[in-house]
């Protein structure tokens, strides 16, 4: 049978946070006395050539998903054809909700960073500084895996930039913000202590290391730290003079946003707390992967960049490798793709069901106290950011508003992409996988047109598992572990299933159970505490 897949995808990562001098802030930023008053941000702007009523649809459903989000506040950028036409912020900046927050507040855009990273080492390549098919031991020799010294050799600066690394996915919020702790966390307790999924190249699977050790890769080839270079060869070329990334900086700039957000030292309850400044993270290992802080205005500068370029930056030849598809993302049915820190997608769907085939670039972000939405249309000279203050917040029905009442979007397409799902198909699914760091072992058998799933080791430590496999294709499907839902793909190789792939495991299948290794008691509780900070929403899209 086939099961129509409405394609509606914001990749939500990270996730995902001094002894190079700090770059100097010339503006002092601006504060408005009504949240809703439209403010520029300190940019040229050409919001008058529209009236309020053009946006009303939008904006009535900016503060409808507000109003049902944790979210203090919301702030958005709108560009067309070249000039922002909207820029707009509702809430508060503070916990107390005493201080209106502004279009100038200062707010993490999480995941969106990533693309930013890839530019900085982008730029290294450009200048003949390294090749995209390097190794991580050609470029830094003395990172060595002590688990296996084999993985310096095999993982490429491509592979780090389109998420093929197969790292598992540490993400630390906590550590110390000192610049010197990139390079120090990387070659220390990462190197010492973290592991692979899988073999390096074998398939996309999004992970924050890829882009933590892509930023230290950029350190290792230029005598700055990682924020100077970003700052004076990627944000001040291109006007983003409010775009930070050490909490110092933007603690100086003196107009930023409280959230309400994840508390990493309380990651077993799950509970959302009101966050202040001193509370959220900036971790110097973290930041490449997903820690900046800017302004919907000040990304109208990004997406003008990816768009249109700009060669004091980045020549058009390397620009063009960020939104150019480099991997098959395994979801969306075909749609999507992963560029460089990018997603790149060949059409939209909307709420109502149309599917408009559109090239679109995208990419949203979380850390644990904001998230952030980019969208940029290319053909249709059109991009908008919205950034919140609260952690996984959902504003995909604002973003929907947007698209379908501000952009001139072609006649829907009959083509709308599906995936089929195909019992028949199922049978090379079945047999034993393993993985041996986070979930144990795993039997997969057939039962008519269902495929069923047992988990002794984590029955072993008294979690719940299956025991159905409900598919979302003939690949596709959910799992329950502990009680949650969690999206599995099966990835061949030669033809015949060989893994079984989430964003936190990866089960690879084995021939001999009796030689296999499994997971401590304790790994497998840090895997479900894990699973509860949930920093992309595939799955919400696969299940609805």
């Amino acid at each position: 049978m086939k099961k129509t897949l409405f394609v509606f995808v914001t990749i939500i990562s990270l996730f995902l946070l001094s002894c190079g001098e700090n770059s100097k802030n010339d503006n002092d930023g601006g504060s408005d006395e009504d949240s809703s008053i439209l403010d520029s941000d300190s940019e040229e702007n050409d919001e008058d050539i529209y009236p309020e009523s053009y946006f009303e649809t939008f904006v009535n459903t900016l503060q409808s998903d507000l109003n049902k989000s944790d979210a203090l506040g919301v702030s958005v950028a709108i560009m067309k054809d070249g000039k922002v036409i909207f820029t707009r912020a509702f809430g508060f900046k503070d916990v107390d909700k005493k201080v209106p927050l502004t279009t100038n507040t200062l707010m993490q855009i999480g995941s969106t960073t990533k693309q930013m990273t890839a530019t900085a080492l982008l730029q290294k390549v450009e200048e003949g500084k390294a090749e995209l098919n390097m190794t991580l031991n050609d470029v830094i020799p003395d990172l060595e895996f002590k688990l296996n010294e084999n993985w310096n050799d095999q993982i490429t600066l491509h592979h780090l930039l389109s998420h093929q690394g197969a790292f598992y996915d540490y993400t630390p919020w906590d550590e110390n913000p000192s610049d010197d702790m990139l390079e120090a966390i990387a070659l220390g307790t990462f190197a010492k202590t973290y592991f692979l999924l899988a073999p390096p190249g074998s398939f996309y699977n999004y992970s924050n290391p890829n882009f933590i050790i892509a930023g230290l890769v950029t350190e290792k080839l230029d005598p700055r730290y990682w924020p100077d270079i970003m700052t004076q060869d990627v944000y001040k070329p291109l006007g983003m003079d409010r775009t930070f990334l050490r909490k110092t900086e933007v603690i100086k700039d003196g107009d930023y946003s409280d959230s309400f957000g994840f508390d990493y030292n309380d990651v077993e309850s799950g509970k959302h707390v009101p966050l202040t400044i001193d509370q959220i993270a900036d971790s110097a290992f973290t930041r490449p992967a997903g820690l900046a802080w800017t302004t919907p205005a000040q990304m109208m500068k990004w997406a003008d960049f990816i768009m249109n370029g700009n060669n004091d930056v980045l020549g058009d030849k390397y620009r063009l490798m960020i939104t150019t598809p480099q991997v098959d993302t395994l979801y969306a049915a075909g749609t999507m793709h992963y560029g460089y820190g990018m997603s790149v997608e060949t059409g939209y769907m909307s709420k109502d069901n149309k599917w408009y085939e559109i090239p679109v670039w995208e990419h949203g972000g979380n850390t644990i106290s904001f998230s952030n939405i980019l969208y940029i249309l290319p053909e249709q000279d059109f991009a908008i950011s919205i950034c919140t203050s609260g952690y996984g917040t959902d504003f995909s029905n604002s973003l929907d508003a947007a698209i379908t009442t501000l952009v001139d979007l072609p006649q829907p397409s009959e083509n709308v992409p599906s995936y089929e799902t195909d019992p028949e198909k199922f049978d090379d699914h079945v047999g034993t996988y393993n993985d041996a760091n986070n979930v144990g072992k795993m039997v997969i058998t057939r039962e008519g047109d269902k495929l069923l799933v047992s988990a002794p080791t984590l029955v072993e430590y008294e979690y719940e598992v299956g025991p159905e496999l409900v598919p979302v294709s003939s690949d596709i499907f959910i799992i329950y572990l502990d009680g949650e839902p969690l999206d599995i793909t099966f990835v061949k190789e030669d033809g015949h299933s060989k893994f079984m792939r989430n964003r936190a495991f990866v089960l690879t299948k084995v021939e001999k159970e009796e030689t296999l290794s499994v997971p401590t008691e304790n790994q497998v509780k840090n895997f479900i505490l894990r699973s509860k900070i949930k920093t992309d929403n595939h799955l919400n899209k696969l299940m609805n």
